[in-house]
């Protein structure tokens, strides 16, 4: 009897220990998309978050130690490197800033600009000129990212540099953005 309760059981334990680690869409985010950032944490600076920038292994001369300045009440810039930064600024509670940004893209009438992708509070976006010079070797893309994150009630506007990315820097800068949350209580 005991032989074949350990014949059944033991398979059974083997199929629902598969079963819950192989789910689709778990909430809990995989450790191997941060494994080439280090975590930061912004409190020092102002901010109740923290946020996880590229380390050396991500391949974007991000080998530098992350410098945070925050000279103004309202702006925080953060530089991983020359090919990594990113520009905080504190909106309050301006919830309307992401639309406000997404029409302003779409006025330009000096950049068209196409989503990559759009999450309910983050953008990745190509950027190009309407009017290009007519030398295929000048053609100018970049590439940027925007996030509206609210924390405690503040709405911080995180974008990149004016001038743009390289796609591999925006897609690990998307990654930075996912990562900005509010620090855990104590």
């Amino acid at each position: 009897m005991l032989l074949k309760t350990r014949a059944i059981l033991i398979p059974t334990a083997v199929a629902l220990l598969f079963s819950c680690s192989n789910q689709k869409g778990s909430a809990t985010p995989k450790t191997d998309d941060l494994y080439q950032f280090k975590k930061i944490d912004l409190r020092p600076f102002d901010i109740p978050a923290t946020i996880y920038i590229p380390d050396e292994t991500a391949g974007i001369g991000a080998s530098f130690k992350t410098s945070i300045v925050h000279e103004e009440d309202f702006k925080w810039y953060i530089s991983a490197g020359p090919n990594f930064e990113l520009f905080i600024e504190d909106w309050g509670e301006n919830a309307k800033r992401m639309e406000e940004f997404h029409q302003k893209l779409k006025a330009s009438k000096v950049f068209a600009s196409t989503i990559i992708e759009r999450k309910e509070n983050r953008l990745l976006y190509k950027r190009e000129l309407i009017d290009p010079i007519k030398v295929e070797e000048y053609k100018h893309i970049s590439y940027h990212i925007y996030a509206l994150i609210p924390i405690d009630g503040v709405y911080y506007e995180i974008r990149n540099k004016p001038s743009g990315d390289a796609l591999k820097t925006a897609k690990l800068m998307l990654t930075t953005l996912k990562s900005f949350k509010p620090c855990p209580l104590m």
